[in-house]
């Protein structure tokens, strides 16, 4: 009789025991993936790391960058204590097996951190940060970044990091002033890519050597892989009345897509500009829109009506330029024309066929489903320090997205 009490007894603590430790019933266990989830939906702003265990540093460049910062943490270790609360765009992917989330430590390098879904720390790799040498002669600068515009890139189609080494010499009395221009490093001449593995780990580092096109011009060069000869065509025009240079860069369709897109995993396109003398340089980009219509199997485009966008200064980093991307709701605009002169002109410049085909235009909000992009145009002014001597140079990009200004057109820039 007093052994049932006993077993009994044994059989609540055996109960007791396993709903503890039961991953499905375990709170604790799936905490730092819920509070993930809600920092990715938006029910909170931010999220502090607060777990115990250290995070693991995995030096997969070894560069003068992952020296310092071996040694700043000798043990090749970091704590959650030295990293920034992360928001909604830290985090990268979550899957069943990892979160994959950008951190900045307290030195403003951000880091690939890879994280079980209970927040163990898996492994981390550095993919931003920067280095200036100082010496009496030159400021060697060092940096690993993807652009000049946004820091790191992850492309989860492919799990995939992608960034560039940036090695620059600049004088000391010129901040932006560079030397040596043949020898630099950067978005033009090398991309790095990362693989992250489907258990959380970051494996295959892969380089690749940028041979990037050129265009030579009268004071600087500009150099981009955007524009490499068998992606795409280049083609110099006749300059403008104010004798300015005007290139033309004819894209394929994917180039197209790439020069407009805002995802955050769209690729950016980055333009070197290489002085050849001291001097100020300002590049500034617009974009332009037309109307037309499209039919089954041909295409009309609306003649004099082109909506252009002012001009927007870029911000430059060391001679690097990322062209400005537009969202979808950006190249939404309204054009100021009534449905009664739209219907005239389509008439008039297509004809009735493709003036059956915008039947559904009753409203003026209706006329923007005819709204394509035209042009992506650069312009870039030099400024002589020695001569004050001021030139333009204007690039423009161009496909069967982005159609072709004509030749009198062009002398109206």
């Amino acid at each position: 009789m007093k052994i049932r009490p006993l077993i009994f007894l044994l059989i609540i603590k055996a109960n007791l025991f396993a709903q503890i430790n039961s991953p499905d019933q375990s709170s604790s266990n799936r905490q730092f993936y819920t509070k993930v989830k809600a920092l990715q939906n938006g029910e909170i702003s931010s999220l502090r790391l607060r777990f115990k265990d250290s995070i693991k540093i995995k030096p997969i460049v070894g560069e003068k960058i992952d020296d310092r910062d071996s040694y700043r943490h000798k043990n090749g270790l970091i704590w959650a204590g030295d990293l920034k609360p992360i928001s909604a765009p830290s985090i990268c992917e979550i899957t069943e097996n990892y979160v994959l989330l950008i951190v900045e430590d307290k030195f403003n390098q951000f880091r690939a951190l890879t994280l079980s879904p209970d927040g163990t720390p898996i492994e981390s790799i550095l993919v931003y940060s920067d280095l200036l040498y100082l010496t009496n002669d030159w400021y060697e600068y060092e940096a690993r970044r993807y652009s000049p515009a946004r820091p790191y890139h992850y492309d989860p189609s492919i799990n995939q990091f992608t960034f560039s080494t940036i090695f620059k010499i600049r004088e000391p009395q010129y901040e932006e002033i560079l030397i040596d221009f043949k020898d630099h490093e950067d978005e033009t001449t090398n991309r790095r890519k990362i693989k992250v593995s489907k258990e959380g780990y970051f494996t295959e580092p892969t380089f690749e050597r940028i041979n990037s096109h050129e265009i030579d011009c009268e004071y600087f060069t500009i150099k981009s892989s955007f524009i490499e000869e068998k992606y795409s065509y280049l083609d110099q025009r006749e300059t403008t009345k104010n004798g300015d240079n005007l290139y033309k860069i004819y894209l394929d369709r994917s180039q197209s897509l790439e020069l407009l897109s805002n995802l955050p995993y769209a690729h950016d396109q980055i333009f070197r500009i290489i002085p050849k003398t001291k001097g100020k340089i300002e590049v500034l980009q617009r974009i332009t829109h037309k109307l037309a219509v499209n039919g089954d199997g041909d295409y009309c485009e609306l003649k004099d009506l082109v909506f252009i966008s002012n001009w927007e200064k870029l911000m430059m980093q060391n001679d690097l330029v990322s062209i400005k991307k537009y969202s979808v709701e950006a190249r939404n605009i309204a054009p100021d024309i009534s449905v009664k002169d739209l219907r005239q002109k389509i008439k008039k410049d297509c004809g009735d066929y493709h003036l059956s085909l915008t039947d559904y235009i009753d409203k003026k909000e209706a006329i923007s489903s005819l709204v394509q992009t035209k042009e992506v145009i650069l312009k870039v002014n030099f400024t002589s320090s020695d001569s004050d001597i001021k030139t333009t140079e204007y690039y423009i990009c161009d496909s069967e997205w982005l159609l072709a200004l004509d030749n009198d057109e062009l002398m109206t820039i």
